[in-house]
């Protein structure tokens, strides 16, 4: 069960400021932040454990952005808000990874 979120200041100012993301996806990552507190495994979410990774998640917050955080215990760090289409990609024969471009960080 998760008990505890944290957002460092620096996030929260970029939350804040309206041009960084629109209120409507604002209001969808608290209602993200308080369904993952309350049900980390809600299908709403698609929360899951990044490829590669030991302890870092994301969960959709809508179809095209996604909450990338790292869990330890019962606390969530929240790592930055990323657009899909940006996200991690997993190495395929051929291709790059690609960084994602971070909406806030």
């Amino acid at each position: 069960m998760i008990r505890k979120i944290h957002i460092p200041d620096n996030l929260t100012k970029k939350l804040k400021n309206k041009k960084k993301l629109s209120a409507p996806i604002k209001e969808k990552f608290i209602w993200c932040l308080d369904l993952l507190t309350k049900n980390p495994q809600h299908p709403s979410l698609r929360n899951k454990i990044m490829k590669g990774t030991i302890n870092t998640w994301e969960f959709s917050i809508n179809k095209n952005y996604r909450c990338i955080y790292r869990k330890e215990k019962e606390e969530v760090y929240i790592l930055a808000i990323v657009k899909h289409e940006d996200g991690f990609k997993e190495k395929r024969a051929g291709s790059m990874n690609r960084t994602p471009t971070l909406i806030w960080k």
